[in-house]
């Protein structure tokens, strides 16, 4: 999963700056399985609908893939939204690196509606090394960009943007369980909420799959849902 956001003042006629800010270790909380587990055991490809409101956006494709004693993961997403005759537009491609449920490394490149970013992020002794738009910086071991496929996410205090790097001080909490309509039929999904500087509700099925998140921007309805 991953963020959305655009830098025109136009757009604040009717979404303020950012549209969509996703996007997104050790045991998990309340006994969801993490990284490896959600990943099965021949790798998968999910595909998700993007909406605002019940208008369709765009779409995001996560494939996971598993490479011995690692896993690649790599997420696409494209979307396109018109207002009042005005269109934007957030391409963003990642890659994932992991190691037994430890995110190794991720590169990142977005064009944020004319806009581009690109990040590396390496796993380091003291912690993580990144490059974010040229410039050097670090991360603590702790931290994880706002991948959302994975319910690991839900572990880490400190998030960082997939976007730009910008970190996000988080808390996670169980809301309930819930039944949610993704993939094609009903499904009972775990649901968890992130909150804070940043804010994502999630549902993901017992296998980890993650099968939809909300969110809010400017009064509109954010959803991502598993086709």
């Amino acid at each position: 999963m991953t963020e959305m956001r655009t830098n025109c003042a136009t757009l604040s006629v009717a979404l303020t700056k950012p549209l969509m800010a996703a996007l997104v270790t050790g045991a998990l909380l309340t006994g969801l399985p993490g990284a490896a587990a959600a990943q099965g055991a021949g790798g998968r490809t999910l595909s998700y609908r993007i909406l605002m409101g019940e208008d369709p956006i765009g779409s995001e494709q996560v494939k996971i893939e598993p490479q011995g004693d690692r896993t690649k993961v790599t997420v696409t997403a494209t979307t396109r939204v018109k207002v009042l005759f005005i269109n934007f537009r957030y391409d963003h491609k990642r890659e994932e690196l992991w190691t037994g449920g430890v995110l190794d490394s991720m590169t990142a490149t977005t064009d944020d509606d004319g806009t581009p970013h690109k990040i590396e992020m390496m796993r380091d002794d003291g912690g993580y090394r990144l490059t974010v738009d040229g410039k050097a910086q670090k991360a603590p071991a702790g931290a994880l960009p706002l991948t959302l496929w994975t319910p690991d996410v839900l572990k880490h205090r400190e998030l960082l943007s997939v976007i730009d790097a910008a970190p996000y001080k988080v808390a996670a909490r169980k809301v309930g369980t819930e039944t949610v309509e993704a993939g094609g039929k009903a499904q009972e999904a775990a649901h968890h909420r992130i909150e804070g500087d940043v804010e994502r509700d999630l549902w993901y099925a017992a296998d980890g799959t993650l099968l939809k998140t909300r969110f809010k921007r400017s009064g509109y309805d954010i959803t991502y849902v598993l086709k």
